[in-house]
């Protein structure tokens, strides 16, 4: 049975059109897969939308009649035509990995062809390492580090976030794939000519290759992303996908306010975190809600004396909202706090992608009493199962059955033998936050196995406090597009490094 194996990976193209298509199909696959995978109440869960919808968007365009069919309604993709979606696609990466700040273009493009000098030159003393040409890896090394000493240089004169992606195929050298195929994917996701490897003769070699790949364009936050055995003498092709992040906050937090503090999970069990705190974190998107979703009107004022006129939070069914900002504004982490220490599980039911824009829409600045975790994670995930129960379950079949999958527009082969089929989608991001700001990182791999006049009372402005020592529910989006870049929970966190 000849099999393919698909690393999505995120591309750095030039791009037309709107990058809102792109981003509300990201958005949808993003809230079904976190309603499939938060299964439980206890577990930390982290992810990457935008790598896993720009993955799937790539097999997508090798996918043909009914697998096609399902994959477009899975993934949110409406009855446009699908060139019309790639195009979204390459916008919406184009937008993120532009970046912000205030850097000439002349250090953009330098920094630009640095990182690209910089991965191949990785790239390439590893190669060396493998073949156990020792010198030559050395020498390639010691060149790798003179570049990277240069782009950290550049780095640090630039006020932004460093966002970026890239997308690459892995082809075994005796299944050649369609050029139509090939011409698409690099059009749109920048992939341009498949790594032409042999799974037939050294998987192991191959898979060393594709991890190498993604290590070195991650910043070494996914080093192991295909295990021993995910893919083997039958696999004949990986779409790889990698992105990589680092913003630093628009105003950091105060390493000296951050304290321990107890963390209560959902079953009441207390742990001991860092949390940091700033008391009077000024113009900050705030809003609070309802149990049933509702804005909740939040006082912008309160008697000095202390009386109670009204509440100042909704009850414990209720929840907080926060958006902070990193350098440049274009990207910020937004923070869904259930009041109560067992909400988050109610919170997550009313949870769709239409509400999620509703409510980040009410967000409205005012300053806010903020206090948050400082805590590190990883999200390791096979997303198979989910993607089929989501209604993507064509393309997971073996097409000797009979009624198997779909993918000819990858290689056009007739014969059920030598058609490709999808035997799982792996997953895996990081992601740690300090008082400095946020690195994450993430890689996705299909494996194709184929809101009445009173007395006169003295008010005072009113600050919400936001203490995050409860289990919530947070994601790093693009402020533009509202795409959501990554997503995930945190149950019981982790100590950042």
């Amino acid at each position: 049975m000849t099999t393919l194996f698909a690393a999505l990976l995120l591309p750095l193209l030039p791009a037309p059109q709107d990058p809102q298509q792109a981003s509300a199909a990201t958005n949808g696959l993003a809230v079904d897969l976190y309603r499939r995978l938060a299964t439980s109440d206890d577990g930390n869960l982290f992810l990457s939308p935008w790598s896993i919808s720009t993955a799937l968007a790539m097999a997508a365009e090798g996918a043909r009649a009914e697998t096609a069919a399902e994959m477009r309604r899975a993934l949110h993709y409406g009855d446009g035509p699908l060139a019309n979606m790639h195009a979204s696609f390459a916008a919406l990466q184009q937008q993120l990995t532009a970046g912000a700040g205030n850097a000439p273009k002349a250090t953009r493009d330098r920094i630009t062809a640095l990182r690209e000098q910089l991965a191949k030159q990785n790239d390439a003393a590893q190669s060396a390492m493998d073949r156990a040409d020792y010198t030559k890896g050395r020498n390639l090394g010691r060149e790798a580090k003179k570049t990277a000493v240069e782009l950290s240089a550049l780095l640090a004169t630039v006020d932004r976030y460093d966002l970026r992606a890239a997308n690459s195929l892995w082809c075994d050298r005796t299944a050649p794939l369609l050029p139509a195929f090939l011409g698409e994917l690099d059009r749109h996701y920048g992939t341009g000519f498949a790594n032409i490897v042999d799974f037939r003769g050294d998987h192991d070699g191959a898979r060393r290759q594709i991890n190498h790949w993604i290590a070195n364009r991650t910043e070494q936050r996914i080093v192991d992303m295909i295990s021993q055995g995910g893919v083997s003498a039958g696999t004949r092709l990986v779409l790889a996908n990698a992105v990589y992040f680092r913003g630093e906050w628009q105003e950091p937090f105060d390493a000296d306010n951050t304290k321990d503090a107890d963390f209560q999970r959902a079953d009441g069990q207390k742990l001991v975190m860092r949390l940091m705190r700033d008391q009077w974190r000024e113009d900050v998107p705030y809003a609070a809600f309802t149990g049933t979703g509702d804005l909740f009107d939040t006082p912008k004022q309160v008697p000095a004396d202390g009386a109670v006129l009204a509440a100042t939070y909704p009850d414990r069914d209720g929840f907080q909202a926060i958006e902070l900002p990193y350098k440049g504004g274009n990207l910020a982490m937004v923070v869904l706090l259930p009041r109560a220490h067992d909400g988050l599980g109610k919170l997550e039911q009313m949870l769709t992608a239409d509400r999620l824009t509703g409510w980040l829409g009410k967000l409205a600045r005012r300053d806010v009493d903020t206090a948050l975790p400082r805590f590190q994670q990883r999200g390791q995930s096979n997303l198979g199962q989910a993607l089929q129960a989501m209604g993507m379950a064509r393309a997971f079949v073996d097409p000797t059955t009979g009624s198997g999958a779909q993918f000819e527009g990858m290689n056009g082969a007739e014969d059920p033998m030598q058609k490709l089929y999808i035997a799982a989608v792996f997953h895996q991001a990081f992601v740690e936050v300090t008082e400095k700001g946020t690195e994450a990182a993430a890689a996705t791999v299909l494996t194709l196995d184929p809101g009445s006049a009173a007395p006169r009372i003295e008010m005072v402005p009113f600050r919400p406090v936001f203490r995050a020592d409860r289990p919530f529910l947070f994601l790093i989006r693009d402020c533009k597009s509202g795409a959501i870049l990554f997503l995930g929970r945190v149950c019981a966190p982790s100590p950042a490094a």
